[in-house]
């Protein structure tokens, strides 16, 4: 399974690490059936595959990103991700919301997210009012998600402006990449 378009990194290692402790302790369970050594190592294969499932649920039922989807799924889209690693993400009314899209806190951090499901990169202005909503939603950071890559000139602004630059595939590595 995929998480929208991209298999997460983290969960393909999580994966292999979860069958690995399985066949591992399954091993040992059999070489000491049927003692309580035994036992003990079948339970602790048991969590192994406990873990999987669990791990397999949660990409079943994470969002998918579809390159139909409108601008207004692709922000509820993007707030679920954020949702997914423990963000308090709110996706703002649509008007009046100055260029803010998304408000999300974690650990007394403030994010404020714009959205842009364009088909071309992401222009300055994107980034010029990323920052006026930094300010506005007293917000630390400022990110821009975006489909299609950006400009330039949106980097170079961007950079100057500490506002971080990201496509929706990166959105699970955004704990990482805003230290």
């Amino acid at each position: 399974m995929k998480r929208g378009n991209e298999a997460s990194p983290e969960k393909g290692r999580e994966r292999r690490l979860c069958l690995l402790w399985f066949v591992v302790f399954t091993l040992l369970a059999g070489g000491y059936w049927p003692s309580r050594l035994g036992l003990a190592f079948m339970a602790l294969a048991y969590l192994g595959v406990l873990h999987l499932a669990m791990l397999v649920f949660d990409e079943v039922t994470s969002p998918q990103f579809h390159a139909d989807m409108s601008p207004e799924e692709f922000e509820r889209y993007c707030a679920s991700l954020l949702r997914e690693r423990k963000w308090d993400a709110r996706v703002t009314p649509a008007s009046g919301d100055q260029g803010v899209d998304i408000v999300a806190d974690k650990r007394g951090l403030r994010i404020v997210v714009q959205c842009k499901k364009y088909s071309k990169p992401v222009g300055n202005r994107a980034v010029q009012e990323i920052v006026a909503g930094i300010a506005h939603r007293d917000a630390q950071r400022g990110v821009v998600v975006a489909t299609a890559g950006y400009t330039a000139s949106a980097i170079k602004l961007a950079a100057s402006n500490e506002v971080l630059l990201l496509h929706h595939s990166e959105l699970h590595r955004i704990d990482r990449l805003l230290r």
